[in-house]
């Protein structure tokens, strides 16, 4: 195992070549190849996700109470050891395995510390980070790319680890865009380099990812389509831990629900949150992170 770089916070140490680490350490994470069949011995089930287009995701997760089994369709089978700091994956997986070990693995690693998993992409501005949160089809990966190409450092463009001990902060995850091909098609990236295409997306490591030292969370921006000129509205905190717990992941035990309810309240009340109305337009992209960049 040698020491090839950072990602939530984590120091990763692993044989296999990574793409998508940051600069830096943090606490150990030993990320190995291997070769699993299935649960390990003494495993339940706890979650399962079958794909549908909003979320086409199709996985299994298992527990003995300490460490995970995860299975994804299109990887294979996952070992996660959050209090040993280890995560086993398949052996041949290539990109994917990678930009699967960054979604769920991960986040079960960082939950386990006791920061707070949500489903959002999150980036840097001059005045701090800004959690960009929407169901999967709302176009955040697509926005998080406009405002790369304005200056901002994407810190997480699909899974973001927020940390509420004390000031509200985000911990940058993995340095990657995964962009639709229509809108790789019409976006210049600079600063990105094009890993690779299937079928959907187009595959960027960014380049100058700085390290994994938490950022100070500004604001939480929503957003939604409409068919008027875009908008900054801002949210009720009544209205804002619905839609956050909508965007949460937890366990499905009385213990993890019931933190994670308390992390998004406790988020929607450390900062202010907005919806971000506007026009599903490429064209008017660079105008709709200007708005953000100037009112949040």
């Amino acid at each position: 195992m040698t020491a090839q770089g950072a990602c939530y916070g984590f120091g990763v140490r692993s044989e296999l070549q990574l793409a998508y680490l940051r600069e830096g350490g943090g606490d150990p994470l030993e990320v190995a190849a291997a070769d699993l069949e299935g649960p390990a011995p003494g495993d339940r089930p706890l979650l399962e996700w079958r794909a549908t287009p909003e979320l086409p995701l199709d996985a299994e997760l298992h527990s003995n109470g300490q460490g995970f089994r995860l299975r994804i369709a299109d990887a294979g089978w996952f070992s996660v050891e959050p209090a040993a700091g280890r995560v086993e994956v398949p052996a041949d997986g290539g990109l994917r395995t990678e930009e699967r070990l960054w979604g769920i693995p991960a986040l079960l690693c960082f939950r386990a510390r006791g920061d707070l998993p949500l489903h959002a992409a999150a980036v840097e501005t001059e005045r701090g980070a800004v959690l960009v949160a929407a169901p999967r089809t709302y176009g955040k990966t697509t926005m998080a790319a406009a405002f790369h190409r304005a200056g901002c450092r994407v810190l997480a463009e699909d899974t973001s680890c927020v940390r509420l001990d004390g000031a509200a902060a985000i911990v940058p995850g993995p340095a990657m865009l995964r962009v639709r091909l229509d809108v790789a098609e019409r976006l210049d990236l600079p600063r990105a380099r094009l890993l690779g295409e299937d079928a959907e997306r187009a595959h960027y490591a960014l380049d100058a990812p700085g390290d994994c030292e938490p950022v100070p969370l500004r604001a939480v921006v929503f957003l939604d389509e409409s068919e008027e000129a875009a908008a900054l509205e801002p949210v009720e905190q009544p209205e804002a831990i619905r839609d956050l717990w909508a965007l949460s992941f937890r366990l499905p035990t009385e213990e993890d629900v019931g933190r994670s309810f308390a992390g998004v309240t406790d988020l929607a009340t450390a900062v202010p949150v907005f919806r971000l109305r506007r026009p599903l337009d490429l064209d008017r992209l660079d105008d709709h992170v200007s708005l953000v960049l100037t009112d949040v």
